[in-house]
């Protein structure tokens, strides 16, 4: 499977995706190697502290028979992390085999056996108890005829009854034919029936149980099932791998009676000095599928690793976010976060510091992909380069010096999924060397007053240029050099405040107001023409003083020892172009370029920990109305029945006023009920767009739990950029057997 993805990628993803697996692979490998050494040794020490120990009795009447110890009444063993109690006890000294009848119990550690007759070999940690009842925290417990024990770890048996249900008669509990008990791990069964009460629900061949204190156990997951009018009938499976304490195994096999069969696997790891995971999902489509007879497969790669080497404190971080086509996420996925738009990132870094230098070499490629018009934008940066000396003292001088240098190689392409052969067109690439000296100063340091002087100049070096008087982009091997200066003075203050007090609680009113001034000297018009612009950085700053005025309200109350909260705040600011054509870039309103920024308004309202008011809105003054909307409130509370949010969203491109996309308004929000001392749970969330008047979403989950079962059920309408979808799926979770997530890693 991995070979088929590899060859269809560009030669440049083949080599950038080998490297990274190697170095992955060699580190895990070391890693792994050195914990089992070290395992290894536990183990050995362990074993001989286990041999030396001595067995020790207490009993109303015991006496020595030849060579055998024989005990009765009120019978209590004591051998290493064991304890017995029987009614009657026989142990042979030479052979150290052990007998114990009567109401048996042993206990080791965190596990409690009894049973009416006990046969234990301690010299090989061997034996077998009849009649069996056991109990394992917290909550786990069996019952069987007879259980044997094989090492020291492992226990095995014949028709096992199983709950982890607390109740006196179980709500539910499972009957298997044979199976092994590993423990502190798991609990392994064969053909296991499934009851609800003394109703059978359904049958499984195997299934592993974990029952380690974080669950972590080699078995199988609980399937999710459900139905979608767009992928047909589908069923999620996945068997889980605990192959160390500190590595673990997933693998995905995902079933779509429309759509075709996913498998995948999330390998995750955590060392001393490292941890990451990795996840590869590989989508087989069936004949005459939902995206086009020509599609055969799809898949998807997400990947994290982070390292740290003591050397010159360097740090080792490599993310992947890949998929082999946009569409293929926005069909299959149930995150509805990005509607619109969705960005990838896929990254390699290496950063080194000493004292204030840090130098890092990185490579990153940004994928952005525009549903509403199915085309996407690739941002890349290989190499990238950067040395910074961070705020430094120079000498005696006042204020801190910063200088920051960086090579990049970028490149801008396009492409678009509605063409027949999806090859990828070049749109723009360049390199360029930037140098960046910056100095600060502060001026005012008061507490109600400060202000503070930066200037910076970048300089910035293009080998390459293009042809300004091409109609069509030429590139021309001419060198480019811009620079410019520019000087920020910012001024804080002066603040104004009030403290209130009434009986109980202290209140302090604040006015705090805030002017930028920025100065930027003008770069030469004719170079600028020359300028290949590939991303934000390539465009020069602008001259502009802002304003901005917040008043705050904090509280206290008098008995609290905690700071205060701030209930209040409201933000007004608004700035002044010098260059109203190149702080717009070069983009008009009604036929010119505006002069002032929007006039931005936030308000955040606290008047609890769980209520929240947030409002922004940003008025227009060429348009003459509110270009942005966002009102949003929360109310979340662990201990009330009813909690939820609203939001209403309104968008207008200030420069694009008509028929564009993302000009909608949107309402929408979420209610969850939750009663208590009630079983049943309610979770929605809907979104309506108004614009063009129809559900882009509304999502219902229903969650019962009947003690020690948690059922869930849950209804999904998608309606956005050509996914028209109704989707119900069911899952049913007991104990630590958790249910299948989709390939995202979201619960179904």
């Amino acid at each position: 499977m991995g070979g088929l993805v590899i060859n269809s990628l560009p030669m440049k993803e083949k080599k950038f995706i080998l490297i990274v697996f190697i170095v992955f692979i060699v580190a895990v490998g070391l890693n792994t190697l050195n914990a089992q050494s070290r395992g290894k040794d536990r183990q050995q020490q362990q074993q001989q502290q286990q041999q030396s120990s001595e067995i020790k009795v207490d009993a109303q009447n015991q006496y020595m028979d030849e060579n055998k110890l024989i005990a009765s009444g009120n019978v209590e063993i004591a051998w290493e992390d064991y304890r017995i109690f029987a009614d009657y006890l026989e142990f042979n000294q030479d052979t150290k085999e052990l007998l114990a009848r009567g109401r048996v119990t042993m206990s080791s550690k965190d596990t409690v056996i009894t049973g009416e007759k006990l046969t234990f070999n301690l010299k090989d940690r061997t034996g077998e108890i009849n009649d069996t009842y056991g109990q394992m925290p917290p909550t786990i417990r069996y019952t069987t005829d007879k259980l044997t024990q094989v090492d020291n770890d492992t226990l095995t048996f014949k028709k096992l009854d199983f709950t982890s249900c607390t109740q006196c008669t179980p709500r539910w509990k499972i009957t298997c034919s044979k199976g092994k008990i590993k423990k502190e791990k798991y609990i392994e069964m064969s053909n296991i029936l499934f009851r609800i009460k003394k109703v059978p629900i359904f049958y499984l061949p195997y299934v592993r149980y974990p029952v380690d204190k974080d669950g972590r156990a080699t078995g199988i997951l609980m399937p999710n099932f459900g139905t979608s009018s767009l992928r047909g009938f589908f069923l999620l499976n996945a068997f889980f791998w605990a192959v160390k304490p500190n590595v673990d195994l997933t693998l995905y096999f995902d079933y779509y009676a429309r759509a075709g069969i996913g498998v995948a696997e999330e390998f995750r790891y955590l060392f001393k000095h490292m941890d990451g995971h990795i996840k590869f999902y590989l989508f087989n489509y069936k004949k005459g599928n939902i995206v086009g007879a020509e599609k055969t497969s799809d898949y998807y790669l997400k990947m994290e690793h982070k390292q740290h080497i003591d050397f010159l404190n360097t740090r080792i971080t490599i993310a992947i976010d890949r998929q082999s086509d946009a569409n293929f996420l926005r069909l299959f996925s149930n995150n509805f976060d990005s509607v619109l738009t969705r960005t990838s990132r896929s990254m390699a870094s290496i950063d080194s510091s000493f004292a204030n230098v840090k130098l890092s070499i990185s490579g990153m490629q940004n994928d952005t992909f525009y549903t509403f018009a199915n085309k996407s934008t690739r941002l890349s940066y290989l190499p990238q380069i950067r040395l910074n000396w961070n705020q430094q003292k120079l000498w005696v001088l006042p204020g801190y010096f910063s200088l920051a240098s960086s090579y990049t190689t970028v490149n801008r392409v396009g492409k678009s999924y509605d063409a027949e052969d999806l090859i990828y067109v070049s749109d723009v690439s360049s390199t360029r060397l930037s140098l960046n000296p910056s100095y600060m100063l502060g001026l005012l340091r008061f507490p109600w007053l400060s202000a503070y002087l930066s200037m910076e100049t970048k300089f910035t070096y293009y080998p390459k240029s293009k042809d300004p008087n091409s109609k069509e982009l030429r590139i021309v091997a001419e060198p480019l050099q811009l620079y410019y200066h520019s000087a920020d003075l910012t001024l804080k203050g002066p603040v104004f405040s009030k403290l209130f007090e009434t009986r109980n609680s202290k209140f302090k009113h604040l006015i705090e107001p805030k002017i930028v001034f920025r100065y930027v000297t003008k770069v030469d018009e004719e170079a600028r023409k020359r300028l290949i612009p590939v991303d934000y950085f390539d465009y020069p700053s602008y001259s502009y003083v802002g304003f901005s005025l917040s008043t705050r309200l904090l509280y206290k109350s008098k008995s609290s020892k905690s700071s205060a909260r701030e209930i209040l705040s409201y933000t007004i600011s608004q700035d002044y172009y010098f260059d109203p054509e190149l702080a717009n870039r070069s983009r008009k309103i009604e036929g010119g370029f505006p002069e002032f920024s929007q006039l931005d308004n936030t308000l955040r309202l606290r008047p609890s920990r769980d209520f929240s008011f947030d409002a922004s809105l940003t008025f227009n003054h060429y348009l003459k109305s509110f270009t942005n909307t966002r009102i949003a409130l929360n109310y979340r509370n662990p201990d009330s029945v009813i909690s939820g949010d609203f939001y209403y969203n309104a968008n207008i491109n200030q420069y694009a006023q008509v028929n564009y996309i993302l000009n909608r308004k949107i309402i929408g929000g979420s209610l969850n009920i939750n009663f208590p001392r009630f079983p049943l749970r309610f979770n929605s969330n809907v979104n309506y767009d108004i614009t063009d008047k129809e559900f882009r979403l509304a999502s219902f989950r229903l969650t019962y739990d009947y003690q020690c079962i948690q059922f869930r059920s849950e209804l999904k309408l998608f309606r956005y950029s050509g996914r028209v979808e109704t989707q119900f799926n069911a899952g049913v979770s007991f104990g630590n057997l958790g249910m299948v997530k989709d390939f995202l890693g979201i619960e179904k």
